[in-house]
Order: structure tokens, then sequence, then C-alpha cells
């Protein structure tokens, strides 16, 4: 029984402004966060003796990024990004499908279908006030049939 090998790691990453890394942070804590292939939102640690990642609650995420009600979101999530200096977001071992947040289908360029399954996504703040997102994943596997670019980042 032939095994197929594993596939390498690609990484791809987006410079948004403010108001679409909210649009973006919607998506993950309201739309994502339930999915069966979300895992977990996870901020770095500062002593790494118990792993490299401190899990954060959904609730907690969304109580210190996207509050209900909450005025001056984007002050809190600057401040929040300046205290944890990334907000990671982990997905099961099969992946999130790019195609499942309505930010990524807009913004990833059309031709590059470099990643097919996300595995993490993370957000950082720029020195410009603009956020850093990478996306961290799967390429394609080689196939003799291409798929259609509007389905795939």
């Amino acid at each position: 029984m032939r095994q197929n090998p594993p596939r390498s790691q690609e990484t791809l990453q987006l410079d948004l402004d403010p108001s679409t890394f909210k649009e973006l942070l919607r998506d993950l804590l309201f739309r994502e966060a339930g999915k069966p292939y979300f895992k977990r939102f996870a901020t770095p640690r500062r002593y790494r003796f118990f792993g490299a990642w401190r899990t954060l609650s959904t609730y907690q995420a969304e109580r210190q990024l996207l509050p209900v009600g909450g005025r001056n979101t984007e002050r809190l999530i600057r401040q929040f990004l300046n205290t944890h200096q990334c907000l990671r977001a982990e997905f099961q071992e099969s992946g999130m499908p790019v195609s499942a947040i309505h930010v990524l289908q807009q913004l990833c360029p059309p031709l590059n279908t470099a990643l097919e399954q996300v595995q993490a996504l993370e957000c950082a703040l720029t020195d410009t006030n603009r956020y850093q997102v990478s996306l961290i994943g799967v390429p394609h596997p080689p196939s003799a049939t291409p798929k259609s670019p509007a389905t795939f980042c």
C-alpha cells in the first residue's frame, strides 16, 4: 500500500486595513468558531514552558475584541494585539476551506491557488496601524483536472 507524502505547508500574507480586519474578526468569531473544522483561538505565551500558545475561549475573544454594544472597537482590537502581539485561529487537521470566510474570498489574489485548506490564521498589528494576516495551510495536491479558481483562494 502506497502512502501519499505529507504536503508541505504554505504561507500567504495579507495586509488589511482596520475595517476589513474588523470584518474578518466578525467572520471568525461569529461564523467560523462554531464549525466542526474550527479548533481554537490562541495567543502566544510569554513563557513557553507550557507550550507556545495559550488557548483563548471564543467568549473571551469576543468580549475583548468585539464586545456586544462596544464602542471604539478599533481601539480595543489594537490594545489586544499590542498586549498579546498575535491572535491565532487554529483549525482541525483537515483544515478550514478558504472559501468559508467571506473576507478571504474577496481579498485573496484570484490566481493564487497555493492554499486549499487553512491550518492556522495568524493576525498581528503592523507599525502603520494596519493588520497583517498570515494564512498557513497546505497547497493543492497535483491533479489532472483543474479546479475552478472561484472556489479557492
